[in-house]
């Protein structure tokens, strides 16, 4: 008769081994043939009740909402300090929940109150006066810790995610190829992983970073921008050298394009001679027909100028003209302003975007 191994031998000798970890813990390159042929693990679409409810766009909205509530835990103060920069006046009649710290603080929040501790939030609304002012102290105090908390793990899991999102992308290149020129194609930005690690040559410890050649190699082999029609801007302030005017020159073309393709014509009452010119333009914006895109375009800002002069102020100011404008004997006249900040510099940036005729 075969002799049965004993359940306690077994324990035995997990506890001896040599890492102490369990057989589950302990598991190692799993699935190493399919991670090597590339496949990532992907559930089936609409997996669950939730998801086959959903279409693509209720998707994106709500990743675009969950995103911007990250960042917006990340940069808590944003409110405030943009109030503060561009309209004090108007930052002092605000709510004081655009103050965040000020917000947490005059009001107990529910959900912070759980996170800041077990069963905190259920001694803050005691019936108990004394366990319930001993909470809220306990509240006031753990509360800064997690004002320095939040933003880091919010600013954390956005950079998680974005580096996961470019792998994604960087999967579907293999494994979907064609899908993924056909859509790479229409972008002029790509979002792609990439690296910094410290190299000594000679002595001298230097930063280099990792993964350029493949990324080269990959936005070529994708197609990128072979077929952009609504580029992508550059309004997340890393770049400070931007010039106002390419800054106003890409809103610009994005919005005419905008105002192109929507097949439902929301915006026109009538469709206007203006209208059909601009519906008759051809995209991309090219050194060939650019001169009929700006002709298109400068109607519009015309109209602009004399309707909403303060939408130009930043422009206005930038070519170190004051902003209202006012008759002076130090002052250009503001026909001149305008063909300055319109005919000249808007022009030039507007043009800059057209793409080489092919």
């Amino acid at each position: 008769m075969k002799k049965r191994t004993s359940r306690r031998k077994r324990r035995r000798n997990e506890k001896d081994s040599e890492t102490g970890m369990s057989e589950g813990m302990a598991l190692f390159f799993v699935g190493g043939e399919w991670k090597i042929d590339g496949f990532m693990h992907v559930k089936p679409p609409r997996w669950t009740k939730e998801y086959d409810e959903m279409m693509v766009i209720d998707l994106v909205q709500r990743i675009q909402d969950d995103l911007e509530e990250l960042l917006a835990r990340a940069y808590p103060t944003y409110g405030k300090e943009f109030a503060q920069r561009f309209d004090l006046n108007y930052w002092r009649k605000l709510p004081h929940y655009y103050d965040y710290e000020v917000y947490l603080r005059c009001g107990i929040n529910k959900s912070v109150a759980e996170e800041l501790g077990h069963g905190l939030w259920e001694r803050i609304i005691s019936q108990d006066a004394a366990t319930s002012r001993q909470a809220r102290d306990e509240y006031q105090q753990l509360l800064q810790q997690f004002l320095e908390s939040e933003p880091r793990h919010a600013a954390n899991a956005l950079a998680f995610i974005g580096t996961q999102v470019a792998e994604y992308l960087e999967n579907l290149f293999i494994k979907r190829n064609a899908l993924m020129r056909d859509v790479a194609a229409k972008y002029n930005l790509w979002p792609v992983n990439l690296g910094i690690q410290e190299k000594k040559i000679k002595g001298v410890t230097r930063s280099e970073l990792q993964r350029v050649e493949f990324a080269r190699d990959y936005l070529v082999e994708l197609g990128l921008n072979s077929q952009c029609g609504f580029p992508s801007g550059h309004r997340s302030g890393a770049e400070h050298w931007i010039s106002p005017f390419k800054l106003a020159a890409e809103e610009l073309y994005r919005k005419m394009l905008l105002l192109k393709d929507d097949s439902l014509r929301h915006w026109s009452k009538k469709v206007t001679p203006w209208a059909n010119q601009l519906f008759a333009l051809t995209v991309p914006i090219t050194k060939r027909n650019s001169p009929a895109w700006w002709k298109v375009a400068k109607v519009y800002l015309y109209e602009r100028w004399d309707k909403a002069k303060e939408e130009f102020k930043p422009l206005i100011e930038h070519l170190d003209f004051k902003y209202p404008i006012e008759p002076s004997p130090k002052m250009p006249y503001e026909s001149n302003i305008k063909s300055r900040v319109i005919d000249n510099s808007l022009r030039d940036a507007f043009i800059a975007l057209a793409r080489p005729d092919l």
